[in-house]
């Protein structure tokens, strides 16, 4: 189950999907639900300790939910900001481009080599 929805991150990034709540009818959406997947588990990744339990729609702290939402943006976008604000999400030290990073370092304890 997905924790963030077509529709948010359609609202959240302002790409003007059309075809209602689905939004099925804009050839844009498959790749946006690839999106959705793949920044789910670059963010999920990030995290640590795992939530336990493991976050719903429902119980998913709303800086996860932004920081799903602005990494499927980068994912869309490509650039070379975008790319530097996922690598960030490596575990290396986040950069001041990294608002993906900034956003979850509170859900992030550190583990020593």
């Amino acid at each position: 189950m997905a924790l963030v929805t077509v529709a948010q991150v359609n609202a959240g990034l302002r790409l003007d999907l059309v075809g209602g709540p689905s939004f099925e009818a804009d050839e844009r959406t498959a790749d946006i639900e690839l999106k959705i997947k793949q920044a789910e588990d670059i963010v999920l990744d990030f995290v640590q300790p795992k939530p336990q339990p493991a976050w719903t729609a429902e119980t998913v702290p709303p800086r996860v939910t932004a920081a799903i939402i602005m990494t499927v943006g980068f994912l869309l976008d490509g650039g070379e900001e975008a790319m530097e604000a996922i690598s960030g999400l490596s575990g290396a030290p986040a950069g001041p481009k990294n608002p993906i990073a900034a956003l979850l370092r509170r859900l992030r304890k550190p583990t020593l080599a």
